[in-house]
């Protein structure tokens, strides 16, 4: 919805901070959602940038909601407004998901001073109102350590939590192994301590590794039995548009490599495009062969979490850059 952001976080994939110029309006916005409702999309996620730094927010989570969408958001919740968490609660978002990398000082190292205890606030706040939560938290050397400290506090306070690691984009491609990036392993081990520990958490669903991208892929199986055409998600389960209003089958995309853009949502029919768009389909086919390719792998489904098309299209781009999810991450990238 936006680039404007109340933070300068280490390892934000598009550099938030300043809105873009060209952004959709609010009419603009809400044309968008009666379209995409009638192309009968039925899931929207919407994220920034930080979403509470647009004052119309709220008037078009409610357009949202009354066209019958499944609507959830992500928000750093770093705000000093109350009144932000009542009207979350009020719209009855399907899930409200809040960023929280580890302890105190692993947070702030990331997202910055005097943000930790504001966001936690925030989202006890939001829960005594009884807004729907996830957690997301970003891995690092650091946080590894953390797994068990921010599953006591997810369980006390959402009904999932998602750890994922950062991607090599935007700010995030500044990361260096100072900075705490983990390897493979590291976050293989982490996954197989998270699995220990469900147990302990039977209310909370925990999203990691395997996961994080499995739940959310069509998988090959399906290919399989039925004859489908199917691969990782972007593009064939999910749809990305920008705040400009450009098109895109993934979100990281954007950030990787412009020449995927397929129109603008301005000028554009969505369902055409989704349907029809010779350079959907091309990517569609990249990212299929590399799913097919990663499938004949001895690790694959395994020790791992399925292909990773954007760290993979980066990679081709720039040899120096590793795919921490990957187990042969380090080598050429698997797109040639």
């Amino acid at each position: 919805m936006t680039l404007a952001c109340n933070l300068q976080c280490k390892s934000c994939f598009n550099r938030s901070g300043k809105p873009r110029p060209n952004e959709l309006s609010t009419d603009e916005i809400k044309k968008s959602l009666v379209d995409l409702r009638k192309a009968n999309v039925l899931d929207l996620r919407f994220t920034g940038g930080e979403l509470t730094r647009r004052s119309d927010l709220f008037e078009i989570l409610k357009s949202a909601k009354e066209l019958g969408f499944a609507v959830s958001c992500n928000t750093n919740a770093a705000y000093f407004n109350d009144e932000i968490n009542k009207k979350f609660a009020e719209l009855d978002i399907e899930q409200v998901t809040v960023s929280i990398d580890g302890r105190k000082e692993h947070h702030e190292a990331n997202r910055g001073c005097n943000t930790f205890d504001r966001t936690l606030s925030n989202l006890k706040r939001m829960h005594e109102l009884g807004v729907k939560m996830r957690i997301n938290t970003l891995i690092n050397k650091y946080s590894l350590n953390d797994l068990e400290y921010m599953l006591d506090l997810a369980s006390k306070y959402v009904t999932e939590i998602n750890f994922f690691i950062t991607r090599f984009i935007g700010r995030g491609s500044e990361f260096k192994k100072e900075d705490g990036l983990v390897t493979f392993d590291e976050f293989y081990e982490m996954s197989k301590q998270a699995d220990k520990l469900r147990p302990k958490y039977p209310n909370l669903n925990i999203l990691h590794f395997e996961q994080s991208t499995i739940d959310n892929s069509s998988r090959c199986g399906i290919y399989d039995e039925f004859g489908l055409k199917v691969g990782p998600p972007d593009g064939y389960t999910r749809f990305n548009i920008m705040s400009d209003g450009s098109l895109w089958a993934g979100g990281y995309i954007p950030y990787v490599d412009s020449s995927y853009e397929l129109g603008n949502i301005k000028t554009d029919n969505i369902y055409d495009i989704w349907q029809k768009s010779k350079k959907l389909e091309s990517f569609r086919e990249e990212s299929r062969k590399l799913e097919l390719f990663c499938r004949r792998c001895d690790k694959y489904s395994k020790t791992c979490p399925g292909p990773n098309f954007e760290l993979e299209l980066l990679r081709k781009k720039d040899s120096s850059i590793t795919n921490p999810y990957c187990y042969y991450g380090s080598g050429p990238s698997l797109l040639q």
